[in-house]
């Protein structure tokens, strides 16, 4: 075999000798495999060791060492950051460039490069960036990543609950059963889009993997405090606050109604349960929760300044799904007699004064919605003279139907 003049030029700058060189053609294997060794700059003291395998081994002539041949950039070290190596640290050179179209079907990661030869297409079909990109959106994986926390151990079960009023008790545990069921629907609706993302866009899917597990840790917790003490399960939720969850036809359409619209309810929600917990379980409990809701809507607002920024039609088709989940949200809020009545009577802690407790659900509606336009506000988005009805309504009466 003679070598190629590339190959044998490669192998002069590396050093390796006239002698070397004159073996390597005598022995079993070819030009492209040490070619390939001379990508490795592999030094002339390790290439005369595999040239007495080579020569021992017959075999050995069928190895190529192929993988050398990538376009992908090399030289890289990423180097750790405050937190350790995270996903932001490796996101460095051509391996952090993500495209606003990514041209791949198949199943080839971010930074590499497809084999032509076996190219199977997925079942993708989200190839634009601005359909699910959110600046930073490692960070928030990362973040997520820390914060984690579990239901099993970091609730004080043990000493943390006490005995509640029969009413209250109850009300409680109905609350646990509309917010776990929330939890599962949440899990579901996400899961269902991992196919459609494309492969290069995986610090979404990464981040979203974190979301469904949060929703998980919701699904669990709450039906833990539901069957710790004494109360157990209540009636199950009006379910009209999915249907905007499970219709959207869009990606940012679920991320509006759920991530947007929802979280910051949500969010806001959660704060008052800690506010007016029972108990130190509940306490830490949905200040966790809490935690985690800010996190996706987090996401849901750099989503959403991404898509308005950079997708056709951005803002006309974000009012569209705005007033799509709000109406779903309206419904659910407006004719959930067990989640308003149940609220009603927490924030009474009884009976005896469930006007208070009336009051005390007025303002919560009203600081919903007052925060909701404000998170709008700082997006850009002029939402309050288009505010659905029902929700405006529920901050002046909130047993409103």
């Amino acid at each position: 075999m003679e070598l190629k003049p590339a190959t044998r030029a490669r192998g002069q700058q590396l050093g390796w000798s006239p002698e070397l060189l004159t073996r390597i053609e005598a022995s079993p294997v070819n030009d492209r495999t040490v070619a390939n060794i001379a990508l490795m700059k592999i030094p002339a003291e390790r290439v005369a060791s595999f040239l007495d395998l080579a020569e021992r081994d017959e075999r050995m002539a069928a190895v190529t060492f192929n993988f050398m041949r990538t376009r992908s950039e090399r030289g890289v070290r990423a180097v750790p950051g405050p937190n350790g190596l995270g996903t932001p640290e490796i996101n460095i050179g051509t391996y952090g460039e993500v495209p606003d179209v990514w041209p791949y079907e198949n199943d080839t990661p971010l930074g590499s490069h497809p084999d032509q030869s076996n190219y199977a297409p997925g079942l993708y079909h989200i190839y634009n960036k601005y359909e699910v990109w959110a600046p930073g959106v490692d960070e928030l994986y990362e973040e997520a990543i820390r914060e984690r926390w579990v239901p099993a151990t970091d609730l004080d079960w043990q000493n943390g609950l006490s005995e509640l009023p029969e009413e209250v008790e109850r009300a409680v545990c109905q609350l646990a059963t509309l917010y776990s069921s929330h939890g599962l629907a949440e899990q579901k609706i996400i899961s269902k889009w991992f196919e459609a993302i494309s492969y290069g866009f995986h610090d979404v899917k990464l981040f979203l993997g974190t979301q469904v597990y949060d929703a998980g840790h919701k699904v669990e917790a709450l039906r833990k405090r539901a069957l710790a003490n004494g109360g157990g399960l209540g009636q199950s939720p009006l379910g009209t606050l999915y249907r905007g969850w499970y219709g959207a036809l869009k990606f940012t359409e679920l991320v509006t109604a759920l991530d947007l619209v929802y979280k910051s309810y949500e969010v806001t929600l959660f704060e008052a349960h800690r506010d007016f917990a029972k108990s130190d379980v509940e306490a830490k409990m949905f200040s966790l929760m809490a935690q985690d809701s800010r996190r996706h809507l987090e996401y849901g607002k750099r989503h959403t300044l991404w898509y308005l920024q950079h997708a056709p039609r951005g803002p006309q088709n974000m009012q569209f799904w705005l007033g799509r989940a709000e109406a779903t949200l309206s419904v659910e809020l407006r004719h959930s007699h067990t989640e308003k009545e149940s609220l009603v009577v927490l924030f009474a802690d009884g009976l005896e004064k469930v006007s208070a407790g009336v009051e005390q659900l007025r303002k919560l509606r009203q600081k919903q919605a007052a925060d909701y336009i404000g998170l709008l506000d700082g997006l850009g988005i002029d939402r309050l003279p288009m505010l659905n009805p029902g929700l405006s309504m529920l901050g002046e009466n909130p047993l409103a139907m």
